[in-house]
């Protein structure tokens, strides 16, 4: 829907003037009545306010609770307070299972994919005659290759 040339601003803004005539609080209104009549864009707004105005009347109903009634009426939000909900307990079932479940996964991806060994070194060997090459590779890590020669054989 086109914007009325008139909302677009100008420094004075004739949907406030249209709000105004709605509430009744308008100066002059057959400007603005006659206005609205021609103008699509403005009688939507119009139509607008008279749909939230009906909307705003529907929920501000007040009724008065009588000396009467007042025991039934702090009866019913009694039961309201006190009567206990019955999800909550299955929601704090349900709470419990979905944490033990994922302490239980994590604690299965710790054990099962925790820090692993790695061993730097897969073979050794020498090419000096007479001489033997061992290695031991201990459980943190850290791999000692030993290179062996006949004693007579060091200078």
């Amino acid at each position: 829907m086109a914007k009325c040339r008139y909302t677009k601003g100008g420094g004075r803004d004739p949907a406030v003037d249209i709000e105004r005539w709605f509430d009744g609080e308008s100066a002059d209104p057959e400007p603005i009545k006659r206005h609205v009549a021609e103008c699509a864009s403005c009688s939507a707004h119009l139509a607008q306010l008279e749909t939230v105005r009906k909307g705003v009347s529907a929920l501000s109903r007040h009724e008065e609770i009588r000396d009467a009634q007042l025991p039934a009426f702090m009866t019913g939000i009694r039961e309201g307070v006190e009567r206990p909900v019955r999800w909550r307990g299955v929601w704090a079932f349900v709470s419990i299972a979905a944490a033990a479940l994922i302490v239980a996964a994590s604690v299965l991806f710790i054990i099962t994919n925790g820090p692993r060994t790695v061993n730097a070194v897969e073979s050794c060997s020498t090419e000096l005659e007479g001489a033997t090459v061992s290695s031991y590779a201990s459980g943190n890590g850290v791999t000692t290759v030993w290179v062996n020669l006949a004693p007579d054989d060091i200078p």
